[in-house]
């Protein structure tokens, strides 16, 4: 009796570690890679990029990611440690909102970013949103466009 008792609980114990960790959220980290001594707003599909492979574009760049995953968008400049690219905002744009809000603001730290769980959708919905950054060496606000998709 006792030895059947071990055995339920030990497997008991298995199955629910194992079905703990094929369903663990996960943190995506974002990064923009931006030439920050070149760029302006008419090249930055030439001077930005996520470090995707060649051929695809930064609006093509997708993300699969599921419900409760967190995003973080960061900055980094490729041409200069001493300049900062700050993430000040992730804005819908079209498609299934897979976020609490329409625009989520960075979070004021040096440099910016944005930080974020994946809250709405069902597999295959894509939400096209904008990334809004700025640079310690540049004036203005740019621009940028990829795609999160919820995993199927």
């Amino acid at each position: 009796m006792k030895t059947t008792n071990r055995l339920f609980i030990l497997m008991t114990f298995f199955i629910l570690s194992f079905s703990g960790n094929s369903y663990a959220q996960e943190t995506h980290t974002i990064t923009l890679y931006v030439n920050t001594s070149t760029v302006d707003k008419h090249n930055i599909d030439e001077t930005c990029n996520f470090g995707q492979e060649s051929g695809v574009s930064n609006k093509d760049f997708t993300i699969e990611v599921s419900l409760g995953d967190t995003i973080i968008w960061e900055g980094v400049s490729t041409s200069s440690d001493e300049v900062l690219v700050n993430i000040n905002a992730i804005n819908h744009e079209g498609g299934k909102n897979v976020f609490d809000k329409n625009k989520l603001p960075g979070d004021g730290q040096v440099p910016e970013r944005v930080i974020r769980t994946v809250v709405n959708g069902e597999p295959g919905d894509e939400d096209k949103y904008k990334i809004s950054f700025k640079m310690s060496n540049r004036n203005g606000t740019f621009h940028i466009d990829p795609v999160i998709k919820i995993k199927p």
